[in-house]
């Protein structure tokens, strides 16, 4: 794929993005949504309420809605179809038929022209870039778990958006190119999505332009009804730690309500700090956010459950020597102890550790095992060929 570093405006920003191009599939898999529904659940860990969630907004969104209820015709759904029927009652029928397709056609088109879109919010390391590459991954491939690169080689459908500032002197050459690249990508991917990370600290004319899209997509002649647009920021993570705190680390005990009004506070209250609209608009656009998504701060079970996971797939490197990584418990309770916690419930950095952590006192380790493993394979090998010879 291409890189280019864009800027999300059309006059000068202070905000810029890394865009990337791939080619690859554009349209949701026909079973876009048993990906969702089983690959994200059995890969992100500790974020439960969320995935569920998520799971059923993507379901509903990629489930084609009928456009009419019958293929009969009006009069014959209304029981007129009988060409003893009067005139006059055929033509009363025909009329209140067309009302009522009118109103349907119209309710279906307001239904459909708003894209899904989502606004994950949590600290960093707790799953929020790994989950939109996991869906990635499961809408646009039939087997998620065989995919290549995704977003890229494979999902051509998503882009990600990633948040970097750049120098004044480069503004003026940044102008429209950001806003030229998703038209792009609206208008010739069928089924697209597209993740902003980062985007609480987009600059008012950035916001004008997501604003633009998301709520009158008709001004830039796109169609965004089948898109899935995730907004991601670490804003709210201390709104999270309280509310998990108060429900004493039980994260079965925090209602999607009482998450998702947190964080629209907060959310509201961040942009409210440097207003680039009246606070009607600011309203109107967080009401097309259809769900706030709290990401929490990973408990010490689970980063175990991430190390036991790590640790795995070290063990995988010994199975073509016939032999398996069995860690004990005390070795990774050890290996948890390394994570920064900084003396408090969750670590700092969230997962991010876990893999730094198993690459220092595993991977050394794992390489001896295969040579030793190795060379005893070449030495039995050796003697069985010495053997067969002596018989021979």
């Amino acid at each position: 794929g291409r890189m280019a570093v864009i800027a999300i405006s059309t006059i000068a920003t202070l905000f810029a993005f890394a865009v990337y191009h791939f080619s690859g599939t554009s349209r949701y898999v026909s079973r876009a949504c048993n990906n969702v529904e089983t690959y994200l659940p059995a890969h992100v860990v500790g974020q439960d309420l969320a995935l569920r969630q998520l799971v059923d907004a993507v379901c509903e969104h990629v489930t084609d809605r009928p456009t009419s209820s019958s293929s009969s015709s009006p009069l014959e759904a209304l029981g007129l179809g009988s060409k003893k029927s009067s005139q006059a009652a055929s033509a009363a029928a025909a009329a209140a038929a067309a009302a009522a397709a009118a109103a349907a056609a119209a309710s279906a088109s307001s239904l459909q022209r708003k894209p899904l879109v989502i606004s994950v919010h949590g600290p960093p390391g707790v799953g929020k870039t790994y989950t939109h590459t996991l869906l990635a991954r499961a809408l646009y491939n039939t087997d998620p778990a065989a995919a290549g690169r995704c977003p890229g080689e494979g999902c051509r459908g998503a882009k990600v958006l990633y948040g970097a500032s750049y120098l004044e002197s480069q503004r003026s050459s940044q102008l429209a190119a950001v806003r030229d690249a998703v038209l792009d990508h609206l208008h010739s991917t069928p089924n697209p999505l597209l993740v902003f990370e980062e985007y609480d600290k987009l600059d008012c004319e950035s916001r004008a332009l997501l604003r633009q899209l998301i709520s009158h997509p008709e001004l830039t002649n796109t169609t965004v009804n089948k898109a899935i647009v995730l907004l991601e920021s670490n804003l709210g993570f201390l709104e999270l730690e309280e509310l998990l705190s108060a429900a004493g680390g039980d994260k079965r005990k925090i209602s999607p309500e009482v998450a998702e009004s947190a964080l629209r506070e907060v959310v509201l209250r961040e942009w409210r700090r440097a207003p680039c609209e009246g606070l009607t608009d600011t309203l109107a656009f967080m009401s097309t956010v259809d769900l706030f998504l709290p990401f929490f701060p990973l408990a010490r079970e689970e980063i175990a459950r991430l190390m036991e996971v790590e640790v795995a797939v070290y063990g995988h490197r010994l199975a073509p020597h016939g032999a398996v990584l069995v860690p004990e418990p005390a070795a990774l309770t050890w290996l948890v102890g390394k994570v920064n916690f900084a003396g408090g419930e969750y670590p700092l950095e969230g997962a991010k550790q876990v893999a730094t952590i198993a690459m220092k006192y595993l991977s050394r380790l794992v390489r001896q095992a295969q040579n030793e493993l190795a060379q005893e394979q070449e030495r039995a090998s050796k003697k069985k060929g010495g053997l067969l010879a002596a018989v021979g």
